[in-house]
C-alpha cells in the first residue's frame, strides 16, 4: 500500500484516499466506546521512510565480556538519540546486564547496516502470596524515523508466548513503567486486559499484585499519592508523529495517560500490568493480524 501511495498516479492516490475515508466513516458510524476512538484514518496509515532492513537476536549472557562491552557501547550510542539519560554505565547495568533470569535483544538495522534500534525482553521470577510468578519487562527504542509501525511488538509477543508455553501453569505478567503515551496506546489497542485503563476499574487483587511487583523493581514512586507513577530516570525524545499523537483529543487512552502521568517528559513512567494468559495473548495476536 505504501508503494502505491508514493509511486502511483494522482488518480490512483485519490481513489485510495476516498476508499480509506469511506472505511473510516463507516467504522465511526458502527463503532462505540474506545474502539471508535482508535479508528485509523488515512493520515494514520502513512509510514515514515526508511524501513528497517535487518534484524538480529542477541542474548548478552552468551557473549564474552568484550562482546558485551561492545554491544553496550553500540546500543548506548543509539539510546542517546532516543532518550534523555542515563549514563553509559547505568544503561549497561539496567538494560544490558540487569539482574534478570534472562535477557534477550532483537537489534534493528538500516539498509546500510547501521544499528537503528533495539528491543530487550527481560524475565524475572518473584514470589507472591507463597506462589512463584514470572514477570516480563521490556526496554525498547527506535530512532524517530523508524517508529510508527509497532516493530518491537512482534518480538515482545513472541517472547511472552514462548514464556507462557514453557510455564503454562505459572502466572505470567507483563509489568513495565511506560514512558510515553504512544507505548500505552499500543498496549490498549492490542491487549483486551490492560491495567490501569480509562474505561475499566482495576480489580483489587490485581492492583495489589501490581503494587507488590512494581515495588520490587528500581524506580521509586514520584509522589505518595499514586504508587503507579514511577521515576524511571529517562524520557523519550518525541518524533513528530508522537507529538501529534499527544495532541489528539479523540484518543481516550492518550488523554488518560497524559493526565495520570503529566511528568513523562521529566522521566516519569506509568506502571502498567497485563496478565499474560493464553486468552490475552491470542486476542492480542489476532488483533495485530487483523
Amino acid at each position: 500500500m505504501h508503494d502505491c501511495l508514493i509511486g502511483g498516479s494522482t488518480r490512483r492516490r485519490a481513489t485510495l484516499g476516498n476508499r480509506l475515508r469511506g472505511a473510516g466513516e463507516k467504522a465511526l458510524v458502527s463503532g462505540s466506546g474506545l474502539k471508535a476512538q482508535t479508528i485509523l484514518q488515512p493520515d494514520d496509515l502513512k509510514r515514515p521512510e526508511p524501513r528497517i532492513s535487518g534484524r538480529r537476536t542477541v542474548a548478552p549472557a552468551r557473549l564474552s565480556e568484550a562482546e558485551r562491552t561492545k554491544l553496550s557501547r553500540e546500543l548506548y550510542r543509539v539510546h542517546r538519540r532516543i532518550f534523555t539519560g542515563p549514563s553509559a554505565r547505568e544503561f549497561r547495568q539496567i538494560v544490558v546486564e540487569p539482574h534478570s533470569e534472562s535477557t534477550v535483544f532483537q537489534l534493528y538495522f538500516s539498509a546500510t547496516g547501521q544499528l537503528v534500534g533495539y528491543c530487550a525482553i527481560h524475565t524475572y521470577r518473584r514470589q507472591l502470596r507463597g506462589r512463584e510468578v514470572i514477570v516480563i519487562r521490556a526496554d525498547a527504542g527506535l530512532l524517530p524515523e523508524y517508529r510508527g509501525r509497532g516493530v518491537t511488538f512482534g518480538f515482545g509477543m513472541f517472547r511472552a508466548l514462548n514464556e507462557k508455553l514453557r510455564h503454562p501453569l505459572t502466572p505470567v505478567y507483563y509489568l513495565d513503567s511506560i514512558l510515553h503515551a504512544s507505548g500505552y496506546h499500543l498496549l490498549c489497542r492490542y491487549f483486551p486486559r490492560v491495567f490501569p485503563h480509562p474505561l475499566r476499574e482495576t480489580p483489587a487483587a490485581l492492583q495489589d499484585i501490581a503494587q507488590q511487583l512494581v515495588e520490587s523493581f528500581r524506580g521509586p514512586a514520584v509522589t505518595g499519592t499514586d504508587p503507579f507513577v514511577r521515576d524511571v530516570g529517562w524520557a523519550t525524545i518525541e518524533s513528530p508523529q508522537e507529538t501529534a499523537l499527544n495532541r489528539r483529543e479523540d484518543r481516550l487512552d492518550v488523554q488518560y495517560f497524559n493526565a495520570r502521568n503529566p511528568g513523562c517528559s521529566e522521566g516519569h513512567g506509568l506502571a502498567v500490568i497485563v496478565p499474560m494468559t493464553f486468552g490475552t495473548l491470542c486476542a492480542a495476536l489476532l488483533s495485530r493480524l487483523g
